[in-house]
């Protein structure tokens, strides 16, 4: 009965113990719960990531860690059950609805980059990663999300600097090939040396000086084939730049890839870089043409200072002449044919006349003069200056006269014929240097319509034309192209100026005519020029002129020369023709003469050049006391002389001394009745 009675009782005791090691197994859990709860709270708390639980039907915020709500400036409690649309956390709310759309369809993870709001309402980027999860038996998203702002600013930047980087190299690639075009483009050969000498950058010039290739001359001194004692002065001297950086200027012969020595002047300056790393830029130039061109200007100086000294001796010489030409002529009016010293004083006076075109010759030679055209006979000037062109072209060349006997005449200056064909005659001669023949020929020629359409050289009509021909060594059509330029020559330095030609084409031109060149290389030339012939309308016109200059005067003339021995002959011959003739040896007095004279003066006729006083000073002065007074000058000077002594107009009437009694006489009629 006992044993019955105690087991209740021993059965509640068990349930007692079972109930309290639930108990204890409970508070366990509970601990354990919270615990992880903590340590889950700590978690989130450290996480670097921005961590939250909302409700997806909502957006109501179940649990935000701290960050978040750093990043957004709110307190964490506050943040706690709020809608995060309604706090305006998401940028866009339209692409909050489309991620939790996606994760809600879909039912996974889903990571994306997205746009929050942050306390100072600025866009932050974000990388967004949630999570669908039951949470207190509601449907949640659990998030984690990365500000990546910073990484995105930073990688913005990086692919900024590199396209930058990109595009600096691309300008700096640019630009290094602009500056080679640039390079490339200059006449003058460039390079530059390294403080071991040797050569890190050419430009083409100096490639097509040396007949090298670019790669054949990097690396090397640029020096190959130079003479020892000229490497070791343009070495001495980089060295010199390189050591004290003053720039360098220096002149020398170099060979080119052909052998031709040409002249080179070099400039060398000192490049530093910011690692004081040295080069020496180089720029040299070709000045061979240009040496050349000033030789032939010294030369051509020379021939202007021989022109002054000529005309400066000319200018008395001619005063000699007029005297010994004037007297001699007036004497052989004075005589009867049959005289016995007749002969004698013909011979005077051609000698007289021969001497004055000999200095007219010199002075075309040395001075330019303004043409003064005339009736020409142009066998005749070739006649007379036979003898001295047999002379200039030397023994052992054959000289050969060809003239026309019924040639025309042509309208030009005498003196300028004269300088043509001894100019054409000198170029012969000079093409023969082991002798050879040379020939001028003269013939009328006529070119028709049909002529003129085979070049435009020709109009059609009457010409005269003048032939020298040699036989020496001729030229080739390059050469031909050039032969007219100023200064162009294919003779020895010091052999010529190259203006010969130039002036014959000048000359040509300017008397209304043209030349042509026919030459092949050993082959011979020969200059063909073509003057206008005269009518015989024209012809007639000048013989009419002649007649009436003879007319006698009795007009009054001022004569005024420093020359007694001119002055006196002037004097005679107007006196002859009835003139009345006032003789002043200088310009005072010819101003006190005519202050004294009471009645009217016709005619001044003065020398240009004069002591005291110039020609043109007397005329100024004259105008004022006889206003309309009519002016002859005269001189043995050349033109340019006369422009530099102030008569500078060409029509002024001009009579050049030696004068023979017709030319005063004429001249004289001229002036009184135009």
């Amino acid at each position: 009965m006992t044993s019955c009675c105690s087991r209740p009782e021993t059965d509640i005791n068990l349930l007692h113990d079972e109930l309290e090691n639930l108990r204890r197994e409970n508070n366990e859990l509970k601990r354990h719960v919270q615990e992880s709860r903590e340590w889950f709270i700590e978690i989130f708390k450290a996480s670097p990531g921005l961590i939250a639980i909302t409700r997806i039907q909502d957006g109501n915020i179940l649990f935000i860690n701290q960050l978040s709500a750093d990043l957004h400036g709110i307190e964490r409690e506050k943040l706690i059950g709020s809608s995060t649309v309604k706090l305006g956390l998401w940028a866009d709310p339209l692409q909050r609805d489309a991620v939790i759309r996606k994760i809600r369809d879909e039912g996974k993870a889903h990571n994306c980059e997205v746009d929050f709001v942050d306390r100072d309402g600025k866009i932050r980027n974000i990388l967004f990663s949630a999570n669908p999860v039951t949470f207190n038996g509601e449907s949640c998203l659990i998030s984690v999300a990365v500000d990546i702002s910073i990484h995105k600013r930073t990688v913005a930047a990086l692919r900024e600097s590199e396209e930058r980087f990109l595009l600096i190299n691309n300008t700096i690639n640019e630009s290094r090939e602009y500056l080679n075009q640039i390079l490339n483009c200059i006449g003058d050969s460039i390079f530059v040396k390294d403080e071991n000498h040797e050569i890190v950058l050419v430009n083409d010039a100096y490639c097509r000086f040396s007949g090298q290739k670019r790669d054949e001359i990097i690396g090397t001194n640029g020096l190959e084939g130079v003479p020892e004692d000229v490497v070791k002065t343009i070495m001495d001297d980089d060295e010199r730049v390189f050591e004290t950086g003053n720039e360098g200027e220096e002149e020398g012969v170099l060979s080119d890839w052909q052998g031709r020595e040409r002249n080179i002047m070099t400039k060398k300056s000192l490049f530093t870089d910011n690692n004081g790393k040295k080069q020496l830029i180089l720029v040299s130039r070709d000045i061979t043409e240009y040496k050349k061109l000033e030789a032939q200007f010294l030369q051509a100086q020379k021939m202007e200072a021989i022109g002054i000294l000529a005309g400066g001796v000319a200018h008395d010489f001619n005063n000699l002449l007029n005297v010994i030409n004037g007297y001699s002529e007036l004497a052989l009016q004075d005589l009867d044919q049959g005289s016995h010293i007749r002969k004698n004083l013909e011979q005077i006076h051609y000698a007289g006349e021969r001497a004055a075109a000999l200095t007219s010759q010199l002075l075309a030679f040395g001075r330019k003069q303004i043409l003064r055209p005339k009736v020409v006979d142009l066998n005749r000037v070739i006649t007379q200056m036979g003898s001295m062109l047999r002379r200039l072209i030397g023994e052992d060349i054959q000289f050969a006269v060809r003239t026309s006997r019924d040639l025309g005449q042509i309208h030009a200056d005498p003196v300028k014929i004269q300088q043509i064909i001894m100019n054409l005659v000198v170029n012969a001669r000079d093409a023969m240097p082991r002798g050879g023949e040379l020939a001028i020929k003269t013939v009328n020629i006529d070119f028709s319509e049909e002529d003129v359409k085979l070049s435009s050289l020709r109009k059609p009509g009457p010409y005269v034309m003048l032939a020298i021909s040699d036989s020496g060594v001729g030229m080739d059509v390059e050469t031909q192209s050039h032969i007219f330029e100023p200064f162009f020559t294919t003779k020895e330095m010091g052999k010529g100026t190259g203006l010969g030609l130039a002036t014959v084409y000048g000359i040509v031109k300017q008397s209304n005519g043209f030349i042509w060149v026919y030459s092949e290389p050993g082959q011979g030339t020969t200059f063909k020029i073509y003057f206008p012939r005269l009518e015989d309308d024209a012809l007639n016109a000048g013989g009419k002129d002649k007649e009436a200059a003879v007319k006698k005067g009795t007009e009054t003339i001022l004569l005024v020369e420093d020359e007694e021995g001119v002055r006196t002959l002037a004097s005679r011959i107007l006196s002859d023709l009835g003139y009345s003739v006032i003789e002043a040896g200088d310009g005072f007095e010819a101003l006190r003469l005519t202050e004294e004279y009471p009645d009217e003066i016709q005619l001044l006729i003065t020398d240009v050049v004069m002591p005291g006083m110039s020609g043109s000073g007397l005329v100024s002065k004259l105008e004022e006391i006889r206003p309309g007074l009519k002016t002859l000058y005269i001189s043995g000077y050349t033109d340019d002389a006369i422009v530099h002594h102030g008569i500078q107009d060409s029509n002024r009437a001009f009579l050049e001394k030696p004068f023979s009694v017709y030319q005063l006489t004429s001249k004289v009629r001229e002036v009184l009745t135009s």
